[in-house]
């Protein structure tokens, strides 16, 4: 019983660990180093973010919408469009939320 509950702790925080998609962490990392300046002293970092991070949005972009089908969505029916809907009306609120509070940060 009590190591049975310690068991399934340990199995769900190891689930956590399993599907937590990290690149999230390195992004907020990158975007707190970026916002206290740490890569303007470093030659060519500046550069290369301003014309990679195109590149590379639009190769994520391509990799989830080459996961979708059709078929798949007119299947599942209208609650995965709609939990997709509101998750890009959170992103976008956030996104303009954030853009606005810090705005007067940004030189």
């Amino acid at each position: 019983s009590a190591s049975n509950k310690s068991n399934k702790k340990t199995s769900i925080w190891q689930t956590v660990i399993n599907v937590f998609p990290w690149f999230i962490l390195i992004f907020l990392l990158m975007a707190i180093l970026n916002t206290v300046g740490a890569f303007q002293n470093i030659n060519g970092a500046s550069k290369f973010f301003k014309t990679g991070y195109k590149f590379l949005i639009t190769t994520a972009l391509a990799g989830v919408g080459f996961k979708i089908h059709l078929k798949d969505l007119l299947t599942k029916g209208i609650k995965p469009i709609i939990l997709g809907g509101c998750t890009w009306l959170a992103v976008a609120t956030s996104s303009l939320l954030f853009i606005n509070l810090f705005a007067s940060y940004v030189g």
